[in-house]
């Protein structure tokens, strides 16, 4: 619960329905085993990235999409805590358009 965009009910249901901390090495394959990174097609050295499956826990998706866009939108008003990647993505995005 102390991962911004998380509240009582997103860190219930990942307590619930993921398997142990201790089955996945680092968070990349968390996130992995959600289906939140896209599948790799690579061949020949050449690294291609296609789309997500959405094969994963449906809920605990869900649910961390709808926190971490609540989190976005929130640093888009107020501002970014200083020196963070949110501010550096916010900075690049409004540069950017």
């Amino acid at each position: 619960m102390t991962v911004p965009g998380t509240g009582p009910v997103s860190a219930t249901a990942i307590a619930a329905l993921a398997p142990p901390v201790e089955t996945f090495a680092k968070g990349r394959d968390f996130a992995a085993w959600l289906d939140l990174t896209p599948l790799q097609r690579s061949r020949g050295g050449k690294q291609k990235l296609g789309a997500t499956s959405k094969m994963g826990e449906r809920t605990l998706r869900r649910l961390l999409i709808i926190g971490s866009s609540a989190v976005v939108q929130q640093a888009s008003k107020r501002g970014a805590p200083k020196g963070s990647w949110l501010e550096q993505m916010l900075a690049c995005n409004r540069a950017c358009w």
